[in-house]
């Protein structure tokens, strides 16, 4: 592909998909690889206002450091206003507890908004090309995905663009050779540790090699699923706009409304999938239909299953309930706990440690005792244990599902956890050797 034709063809593209305009800055997100470099060129000819953005992830030692000279290098001599980050992704792994690769994700998109805010910027743009979305076509459909997953990756998400999806990286490589301009390589991307490289490196050469005519057909197949998946898209909003009824906070589902659809168990996937629901929940929720009483919980909503119908609402609500508890008064515990004051010296066999415990009665002499839900972050000490543990931790060691972990009472006396309702009592008010009396406390 010639230079011009390049240029022809993202900016066609950018026209009918991205619907950016030259008007306002964007923010274009630059590692100094061969995908970014030409995004902010031929964004840079086409006439946009750019902001470079690049993230130093120090997770190459030197390399990383020499990406970042050679991006400040090509800014300065592009004279475009650079951006650069420098990040500790091994202490957001550590307190967020999640992979390199959605630690780099999510600290980028951050910053990248950030940019975007304090310079009054349109848009994010970010450099996949088309070869990019058939690895994540396959990938999708490799774990199982509906029409959006085959869809694979959209030219826009919210404010993130992605103007090179029109362009192979071939073609980019072309257009870069024209260019006369170097670019640095990535030594990960050559490495087969992810499945992503895996696909990229071993998977797609052999399919290419075999049927040389199958990298046309699956770049047409892309953009027929995207179409496909806008329109069915719209028709699921019409869906949801006829069985979904907001009251505030709370979205309620009635069972007549949802079973009354011909698709009925795919258009409830669709509705959960917007308050953080995978197909998997969403499966469990279709099979507890009816069966009033049944929570279920994501990262931010739960679905309460009742008599009518479902119930949506935020977890905020949940998660900040607290009753408290004091022990002289049944009132405020009478339906959650059976509390008793036992005379005698504690008996092997009286408490199983789950759902019921024993304390010494020290506890009685707490300032406040409430029983809240857990939070993420919550940490105790397990009785029998030395150190502490993460009660996120103990409910991977039990299975825990999410609605599960989300629908646990936690005890907390004077803001230490001392009871994880249904799984552990904590070493806090140990009973000790010679207590002639003890607190025994039954979860109902």
């Amino acid at each position: 592909m010639e230079k011009g034709e390049f240029k022809e063809k993202v900016g066609l593209f950018i026209n009918n998909e991205c619907k950016i305009e030259k008007f306002a800055p964007l923010i274009v997100a630059v590692s100094g690889g061969a995908d970014s470099v030409t995004l902010l060129l031929v964004l840079r000819e086409l006439g946009y206002s750019c902001i470079v953005a690049h993230c130093n992830f120090h997770l190459r030692g030197e390399e990383s450091n020499g990406d970042e000279r050679y991006v400040r290098s090509l800014a300065e001599r592009l004279g475009l206003t650079l951006e650069v980050k420098h990040f500790d992704v091994k202490a957001y792994e550590a307190e967020h507890r999640v992979s390199t690769e959605m630690a780099c994700r999510e600290l980028r998109y951050e910053w990248f908004r950030d940019l975007k805010q304090s310079h009054g910027a349109q848009a994010i743009a970010v450099a996949h090309h088309s070869d990019d979305a058939v690895e994540t076509f396959f990938l999708n459909a490799f774990r199982g995905s509906g029409v959006q997953g085959l869809a694979s990756i959209k030219p826009v998400n919210g404010d993130v663009v992605r103007p090179l999806l029109c362009v192979s990286r071939s073609d980019i490589e072309a257009y870069l050779q024209s260019q006369s301009v170097g670019f640095v390589t990535d030594s990960t991307n050559l490495e087969n540790d992810f499945k992503r490289n895996k696909i990229r490196n071993v998977v797609l050469p052999q399919i290419y090699a075999l049927l040389p005519e199958s990298r046309a057909g699956l770049q047409r197949t892309l953009g027929d699923m995207r179409s496909s998946a806008r329109l069915y898209a719209a028709l699921v909003d019409e869906e949801k706009k006829k069985i979904c009824i907001h009251d505030g906070k709370l979205t309620r589902i009635g069972y007549d409304d949802l079973l009354g659809e011909p698709v009925a168990e795919t258009l409830l996937f669709e509705i959960l999938k917007d308050y953080g629901f995978n197909s998997v929940q969403s499966r469990e929720v279709w099979q507890a239909l009816r069966k009033s009483g049944k929570v279920f919980c994501s990262a931010d909503y739960r679905v309460s299953v009742e008599r009518e119908g479902l119930v949506i609402s935020p977890i905020e609500a949940a998660s900040d309930e607290e009753i408290v508890i004091d022990f002289s008064s049944p009132d405020t515990w009478q339906g959650l706990l059976e509390v008793e004051q036992v005379q005698g010296k504690f008996q092997r066999g009286v408490a199983d440690g789950a759902n019921v415990v024993a304390f010494s009665c020290k506890a009685l002499d707490a300032k406040r005792v409430v029983l809240r839900r857990w939070r993420k972050g919550d940490s105790f000490r397990p009785f029998g244990m030395k150190g502490k543990k993460l009660v996120s931790d103990l409910f991977a060691d039990k299975k825990m599902s999410e609605s599960a972990k989300r629908a646990t009472w936690i005890m907390e006396a004077d803001g230490v956890i001392v009871w994880v309702l249904g799984c552990r009592a904590s070493d806090a008010y140990r009973i000790g050797k010679n207590d002639e009396r003890y607190l025994k406390i039954t979860c109902k």
